[in-house]
Formats: structure tokens, sequence, C-alpha cells
């Protein structure tokens, strides 16, 4: 008996900007993940906030921790339920922002060979560079 794999995904987007009153409306992005479960989208948030925390002003830092400790519940009940969550922090002229949302994802293939095309075998990697 031969299982079709579904071909959409479910998974959560998580992003984290930053933006200054100098750029204008431009963010830049600093990083992004694609994980399976909200535990895990909220798991990145919470990670990267520790990072940060100690170079936090203390406005910023209380707001921090009272996420850190307690608000996060909500974050992850609300991406549960399907819904796009986002945290601020406005540190100093500086807004650092993270979002989590659902999303779906297209499955590609697989990296076992059994599903890969004919090209996959060719690639050798950024480590060794052909002659």
């Amino acid at each position: 008996m031969n299982r079709t794999m579904p071909v959409l995904l479910r998974g959560y987007r998580c992003e984290c900007h930053t933006s200054r009153p100098t750029n204008g409306d431009a963010t830049t992005l600093l990083g992004s993940i694609d994980v399976d479960t909200a535990p895990q989208a909220v798991r990145w948030i919470r990670v990267a906030l520790r990072t940060l925390t100690p170079a936090l002003n203390s406005e910023a830092f209380e707001e921090a921790w009272q996420w850190l400790s307690e608000d996060h519940h909500d974050t992850l009940q609300a991406l549960v339920q399907g819904e796009p969550i986002t945290l601020v922090l406005q540190q100093g002229r500086t807004t650092i922002q993270w979002t989590a949302r659902p999303a779906q994802f297209l499955r590609l293939t697989t990296r076992q060979g059994i599903n890969s095309p004919a090209c996959g075998q060719e690639y050798t990697g950024p480590a060794r560079q052909r002659e």
C-alpha cells in the first residue's frame, strides 16, 4: 500500500524586525524561522528575548520580563487558536518586533534519495568544489 504524503504542511512563520525613525518606514529583518508547532514558535521568541534582556533599558526590560514570565502563555494560546501574534519592544529609538503566524508550507522533497530527482545525486555541497 503506497501512502501519499500531504502536499501542504501546517506550521508557523516567525520573524524578528527592527526599525528606527531615521529609517522612515523601513524595517530590517534580523531573523526568521519556520517551525512545526506553536510552542516552538513561542520558544524561538523567548530565547531571543532572554538573550536580549541584559542590553535593554529599564522600561523595555520590565516589559520583556512580564512577557517572558506570564504573557507568553496568552501568546501561545492565540497561536494555537490560529491567530497571528506580535510582540513589540521599544529600546530607545529602536523598535524591536517579533511576529509569529500560522502558515502552510509546500512539501518539496525528502533528503533520503527515494524522492529526489537524479540531479540531486550530483550535488557535492559547498565544501567540495568541482574541478
